[in-house]
C-alpha cells in the first residue's frame, strides 16, 4: 500500500494533475480528502477554488468545467470527484448522463494549474473500459483498500503510541474483536477512549469493555458457541436480551443464518487444504471474519454444523410465512436442537 507515501509527497506539496483514490477503507480516504485540502489551498482560497462533485447527483461536465477553470487569486484549483460509479461495472439507480468524452479530452491535456482527485469507493474498476484504462494511465493512485488484519494492529499501535497514550495488551485485543478488525471502526471508538483517560493516558480492558459498544453482529458471534454446544439458558439469555434491545427477530435469524452458513463454507475449505487468506479470497470476505470462523468450527463436526443450519432455515421459514409466534421460533429452535443432539448422544 503507497498511502503514506503519497501523503508524505501531498504534505510537501508536491502534486500530480490527476488523483486515484481507490478502495473502501473509509478512514483513510477522509484522511486523504483533509490532507489534499489541507495542502492544496489556504483557508482563504478554499471558497473560491475548490469544488467537490458527487457523481450521484451532480453531471460529470459540472465538475470538468471547474476543473478546466482558471483558479481565483491562487495558484491552483482542487476538485473531487466523489462516487465515481461509471467507472465500475455498477449500475446506479441515478438518471444522470455523464459526458465520459468530455473526461477523456481533459486526461488527455490536464490543465497544470488544477488538482483533480476521484475518490472511488470500490474494491476494484472495470478494467474493460476505456475511461478506466486512461485514468489509471494519467493519474497517481492512492490505495485505500481494506488493511489486513495485521496491518490494522500495526496502525493502530503506531497511532495510539504517537498521541501518547498507552493500552494494554488484553484492552488491545477487545478492541480489535468489538471492532473487527476494522480500521475506520477502530479509529472512531479511540477519541472516547482518549478522552476518558485523558490524566492516566493508559486504556485497560474495562474501558474498552464500558466505552466500546457490541454491534448485533457480535452478540450472535456469541450466540453461536451457545447454541452448538447445547447451552440453552445462556443462548436464550442473549437472544431474549437482543429482543429487549428492540432488535427483529427476522434480522437476528437472518444474520444467524448467514454465520451458520459462513462456518460451513470454512468447514469444507479446511477439509480440502485451503488456508485462512484462501478463503477469504475465495469466499470474498475480510480475512478477520474467517479467522474467527476457523476459530470456531475446529469445535465442531459437519454434522452438528449442518443440523443446526437446517434448523435455523426451518425455523426463519416458518417466521417469515406467519407459522406461530414470531419471537417464539427462535427459543424453539434452540430447544428443539439441543434435544436432537441429547437424544443422538
Amino acid at each position: 500500500m503507497n498511502f503514506t507515501k503519497e501523503m508524505s509527497k501531498i504534505s510537501q506539496q508536491q502534486f500530480s494533475s490527476v488523483y486515484l483514490v481507490l478502495g473502501t477503507e473509509a478512514y483513510l480516504r477522509d484522511q486523504a480528502k483533509a490532507s489534499f485540502l489541507k495542502n492544496a489551498l489556504s483557508e482563504d482560497e478554499i471558497d473560491l477554488n475548490f469544488g467537490s462533485y458527487d457523481m450521484n447527483v451532480t453531471p460529470l461536465a459540472a465538475a470538468i468545467e471547474d476543473a478546466a477553470s482558471v483558479p481565483f487569486f491562487g495558484d491552483r484549483r482542487l476538485v473531487y470527484i466523489e462516487n465515481p460509479y461509471f467507472l465500475t461495472g455498477e449500475r446506479s439507480k441515478s438518471k444522470l448522463e455523464h459526458d465520459i468524452e468530455q473526461l477523456t479530452s481533459y486526461l488527455n491535456d490536464p490543465p497544470p494549474y488544477s488538482v483533480l482527485v476521484f475518490f472511488a469507493p470500490y474494491e476494484k474498476l472495470d478494467e474493460r473500459k476505456k475511461i478506466v484504462k486512461q485514468l489509471k494511465k494519467v493519474a497517481t493512485i492512492i490505495e485505500t483498500g481494506a488493511l489486513s488484519e495485521k496491518d490494522t494492529r500495526h496502525f493502530l499501535r503506531d497511532y495510539i503510541q504517537n498521541e501518547g497514550y498507552e493500552i494494554s495488551p488484553e484492552a488491545f485485543e477487545l478492541l480489535i474483536q468489538l471492532t473487527d478488525a476494522n480500521l475506520s471502526s477502530a479509529m472512531g471508538e479511540l477519541p472516547k477512549l482518549f478522552l476518558y483517560v485523558a490524566d492516566t493516558k493508559k486504556i485497560s480492558k474495562e474501558m474498552v469493555t464500558n466505552l466500546v459498544p457490541k454491534t448485533l453482529e457480535q452478540n450472535i458471534f456469541d450466540l453461536v458457541p451457545a447454541v452448538l454446544n447445547k447451552q440453552v439458558e445462556k443462548a436464550l439469555t442473549i437472544y431474549r436480551d437482543l429482543l429487549l434491545q428492540k432488535e427483529e427477530p427476522i434480522k437476528i435469524h437472518a444474520i444467524l443464518s448467514t454465520h451458520f452458513r459462513l462456518m460451513l463454507q470454512v468447514r469444507i475449505c479446511i477439509q480440502k487444504g485451503y488456508q485462512q487468506g484462501d478463503i477469504a479470497s475465495m469466499l470474498k470476505i475480510h480475512p478477520y471474519r474467517v479467522k474467527l470462523a476457523m476459530q470456531q468450527v475446529k469445535k465442531f463436526d459437519m454434522n452438528t454444523l449442518s443440523t443446526a443450519f437446517q434448523g435455523l432455515v426451518d425455523a426463519e421459514y416458518a417466521l417469515k410465512t406467519g407459522q406461530g409466534n414470531r419471537e417464539m421460533q427462535f427459543e424453539l429452535f434452540v430447544l428443539k436442537f439441543a434435544d436432537q443432539h441429547a437424544m443422538a448422544n
